[in-house]
């Protein structure tokens, strides 16, 4: 196994190039979308899941199928609702900057997750503004990047409701399962983490546990004793010095192999967000135009397992038009390509197609 074959398990893991039957099989599998943008997690989701439209996944979350909580890294995701067990079991035991930023501020966090929690039993959808008048003056403050709703989150109490372009209402657990706080945190699986660490190795693997931590956001001896428990049931092979680790007898060395194809990956796609080398996907002369400040990750045109340039939109009125910024020749017939796929995008965004221009 070298690099090369890392990169294209990867990418067919993912999703590229093998489809997900269904929106709840692929955000499952990915153990959630990065999806702080609204739509660009749903770009994830159209690139892997085949014939995907934007009302398959309003349906979904009207049924609360698909739901946005606060995981990894401490950012939003799209989750299946019976993932927030194992977030709350990873994540809620530790301490976050929330509690800190509070304590800052002079701010008694416990007492405004008890209002937020009564009033999330109280009615079925609450507004933003809502919860920025129960937590009075300093609310701008509380909810920067998430704040106070991260803590609420982890702790299985609220959820955001899925909306575009931007969250706008929030909800209790209760409406998902009815089941008391108590009842539901007895039956959290006391080894979460193991599950965590063994699903992530199944989808993004092969993959070191530098991987992992980066993906997960947690410190290392969070999860070591969990790997050590389930090391038995994985293989290993080195690069570089590196060890990389994949579930036993599930390696698919057929999925080496690079499948043509033009993928407009959206901002923090999933191969982006989940590995702490860049280099298995990235010339490094090219990381700083994807990879940039405040943790910002640009949408990147991916063609037959290679980044060929990042790109970008401008929406007026019902069009589109896409700009690519190439890091370097671009083939007429990759134009044509590229072009298809901006169109296939225009489409399930609900926008007609105005061209992509090269810069």
């Amino acid at each position: 196994m070298d690099l090369d074959g890392v990169k294209n398990i990867r990418i067919v893991n993912s999703g590229l190039g093998n489809v997900f039957e269904t929106v709840g099989d692929c955000v499952a599998n990915l153990i959630g979308i990065q999806a702080q943008y609204q739509q660009f997690g749903e770009i994830s989701l159209f690139h892997r899941v085949d014939g995907l439209t934007r009302n398959d996944l309003d349906r979904m979350y009207n049924r609360n199928e698909i739901i946005k909580l606060w995981g990894q890294r401490t950012t939003v995701h799209l989750y299946v609702p019976e993932d927030w067990r194992n977030l709350h079991a990873i994540y809620s035991p530790r301490r976050t900057w929330v509690r800190k930023h509070c304590a800052e501020l002079g701010v008694d966090l416990d007492a405004i997750l008890e209002r937020i929690d009564g009033l999330g039993k109280s009615k079925r959808f609450i507004a933003k503004e809502e919860l920025a008048m129960l937590m009075g003056d300093q609310a701008k403050k509380l909810m920067t990047w998430g704040g106070v709703l991260i803590e609420a989150s982890l702790l299985g109490q609220i959820y955001a409701v899925p909306e575009r372009p931007s969250t706008r209402f929030y909800a209790h657990r209760k409406w998902i399962d009815g089941m008391s706080l108590d009842s539901w945190r007895d039956s959290v699986d006391e080894h979460a983490m193991d599950r965590f660490l063994f699903r992530y190795l199944a989808c993004y693997g092969p993959a070191t546990l530098a991987d992992f931590k980066h993906w997960s956001g947690l410190p290392n001896y969070a999860f070591l004793e969990a790997f050590r428990r389930i090391e038995d049931g994985l293989e290993r092979f080195d690069i570089d010095g590196k060890a990389y680790y994949y579930p036993e007898g599930e390696l698919d060395v057929g999925k080496r192999d690079v499948i043509p194809q033009v993928r407009l990956l959206g901002k923090f796609d999933p191969l982006f967000v989940s590995f702490a080398d860049k280099g298995w996907l990235a010339d490094a002369k090219y990381e700083k135009e994807i990879w940039r400040t405040a943790g910002h990750i640009e949408a990147v045109v991916l063609i037959d397992g290679e980044i060929r340039g990042t790109w970008r939109y401008v929406m007026k009125g019902e069009t589109i038009r896409f700009t690519c910024y190439a890091f370097g020749r671009v083939s007429l017939n990759d134009r044509k390509r590229i072009s298809v796929e901006a169109e296939r995008l225009a489409v399930f965004l609900g926008k007609q197609f105005q061209g992509m221009v090269y810069e």
